[in-house]
């Protein structure tokens, strides 16, 4: 059993919220209600609140300010807020104070089902798994499947994960994935059954936040603007091509880092090709794309799923198979044209890769071949 507050100045608010939650959700929450922000904020002192509704407008203290001393105390409580004024400042104050939603007065008895819901499975995701780490957002998307959105009561968390899932494409580069994401949300938000204007609105100045920090080229000035854009709309239409036109900046921001990478990456494979048989160092290859040593190694495992150690290894053991099968060269003498300063390192690095050694190889291949018979010397180097 989870317990709520319910602060709102106005009695029949608070019967209504406490006979939904009963209606609804039935042994589920231990209700205590507040008829002022003051007396809100003592509850919340003394008593292990997990979810905070609150009205926005109240005396003594308001909302807002019930919900930041509220924060203080307890980071991870959930809380809504209710008003019967639709600003834009409220809002994005709202925004700022990690509100799980914000629901204009008169309640609407579905959407706030709706809201609940939500709620409680965060909650009860809390209770099984404990907070999530830093360290699930790290894994793939195949990890981290979307909850299907069929169910009013998912459409909450169901945003939400689109909302992680969006954030993680952009960390992760994947222009292509991130474009898919928002399609994805944004259809969900064009359902208006399931969503009523203004959770549309805040879902999508969420939507924004994330994307125009990601831009380079936009400040905390044009995510302002956007948003108050974004809270004129009076139609979805609308919304969606103010987002769309944020989400094509990040896109083509986005591809040009990733072709650069891409581009970078080419630089540093053609130069490997060149001086495969010189002494090769991580120092050395970020010098030629004027790049630190550790962002070229993260870049180029991320771009072609091979370390630089490991594909440096590999492009001169390949090398050493062509002159083995196709040259009189002795071993020792393979060795240094492939980068290899001692040849008993290059013998057990090939038989590492290849559980066979330099000469057995050449034996070997030369017998498949029904060519002729290993130089003389050669097994000794």
């Amino acid at each position: 059993m989870y317990t709520v507050l319910v602060a709102d100045d106005e009695k029949l608010e608070r019967d209504l919220i406490r006979f939904l939650l009963t209606r609804d959700f039935p042994e589920k929450f231990h209700i205590i209600e507040a008829a002022n922000g003051e007396d809100a904020l003592n509850v919340i002192r003394q008593e292990k609140v997990e979810i905070l509704l609150t009205d926005v407008q109240m005396p003594f203290r308001s909302g807002i300010e019930l919900a930041q001393e509220a924060r203080l105390l307890n980071p991870d409580m959930e809380i809504m807020f209710f008003s019967g004024f639709d600003d834009f400042e409220y809002v994005r104050t709202a925004l700022l104070l990690r509100a799980v939603n914000y629901v204009l007065k008169p309640v609407n008895p579905e959407e706030f089902q709706q809201i609940i819901r939500g709620i409680l499975v965060q909650l009860d995701a809390k209770n099984i798994s404990g907070l999530k780490e830093e360290s699930d957002y790290n894994g793939s998307f195949s990890d981290r499947p979307v909850v299907s959105g069929n169910a009013a009561g998912d459409s909450l968390r169901t945003n939400q994960m689109l909302l992680e899932n969006i954030a993680l494409s952009i960390s992760l580069k994947r222009p292509d994935k991130l474009t898919g994401l928002v399609d994805e949300l944004l259809e969900i938000c064009a359902s208006a059954s399931a969503h009523s204007p203004i959770s549309i609105r805040h879902t999508a100045i969420s939507l924004l936040q994330v994307v125009i920090q990601a831009v380079p080229s936009l400040t905390g000035a044009d995510f302002e603007t956007a948003a108050e854009k974004i809270y004129t709309l009076r139609h979805f239409s609308e919304v969606k091509e103010t987002i769309l036109y944020y989400v094509k900046l990040l896109t083509d921001a986005l591809h040009q880092e990733v072709d650069g990478a891409n581009y970078s990456v080419f630089l540093v494979k053609q130069y490997i090709a060149e001086h495969y048989g010189e002494d090769i160092t991580l120092n050395l290859l970020a010098e030629q794309v004027y790049l630190s040593p550790n962002y070229l190694s993260n870049m180029f495992t991320k771009v072609t799923g091979t370390s630089l150690h490991k594909y440096l290894k590999q492009f001169r053991m390949k090398k050493a198979q062509e002159l083995l099968e196709g040259s009189n060269m002795k071993i020792i003498d393979i060795c240094k044209a492939v980068g290899y300063p001692t040849p008993s390192y290059f013998i057990k690095t090939f038989q590492q890769l290849y559980g066979i050694t330099p000469s057995n190889y050449r034996t070997n291949t030369a017998a498949r071949q029904g060519g002729g018979k290993a130089q003389p010397g050669e097994e000794s180097l």
